[in-house]
């Protein structure tokens, strides 16, 4: 059976929790909370890991405990303990260049800022696949960007995400289960508001 992982960045701790940087960690929570998945600290691993079987893959769910800025650290171990390439790692994060709630997958680009996904590319190179949530331009605009990410989302923007949010683990089961560039061509156009809801795969 292969092996693939799907990390989600975020900061742990509570005051991190409802920050726009933590939005991976709410995704790939959502996802384990579907499937009533349970984290464990790896320490050895510099993060909380669980697994889930799907599609005659398994997955392991890993959510680093290092700060986001730190994440390759933790990923690259994760790779080397479950013998996973880097075309195997899906990579669940908040992204600025996107407006908020869309989503985006990507199998390369740039860091755009994020300087988790910067040590990411640092530790694992450029080839994992990227599943970008966005949360809009920083505003006002002479805030700096660590105070915008590290910033609590309005109740507005945390509704917003929570209503995508089926959306998100739609995105998340076809990719798992049938590969980026199925999830890619289904995914990345703008939604359109007349399609019928899908059924998670």
């Amino acid at each position: 059976m292969s092996v693939s992982v799907l990390a989600g960045l975020g900061n742990p701790g509570i005051p991190y929790a409802e920050t726009r940087h933590n939005l991976g960690f709410r995704v790939i929570d959502a996802l384990a909370s579907r499937h009533n998945l349970v984290w464990k600290l790896e320490k050895r691993l510099l993060s909380e890991v669980s697994s889930l079987q799907r599609s005659g893959s398994s997955w392991r769910l890993v959510k680093p405990q290092t700060f986001v800025n730190a994440s390759g650290g933790a990923l690259h171990a994760a790779v080397r303990y479950f013998k996973v390439e880097a075309e195997s790692v899906i990579v669940i994060y908040d992204d600025i260049h996107l407006e908020l709630g869309r989503l985006k997958i990507n199998r390369e680009g740039g860091p755009g800022g994020h300087n988790g996904v910067r040590d990411v590319i640092r530790r694992l190179g450029n080839r994992f696949i990227r599943f970008r949530v966005g949360i809009g331009a920083k505003y006002p605009p002479e805030i700096g960007l660590a105070d915008f990410v590290l910033g609590k989302l309005t109740r507005e923007e945390a509704d917003l995400i929570q209503k995508k949010m089926e959306h998100y683990l739609q995105a998340l089961a076809v990719l798992m289960d049938l590969g980026p560039e199925s999830a890619m061509n289904q995914f990345n156009r703008r939604e359109n508001r007349n399609d019928p809801d899908k059924k998670i795969l």
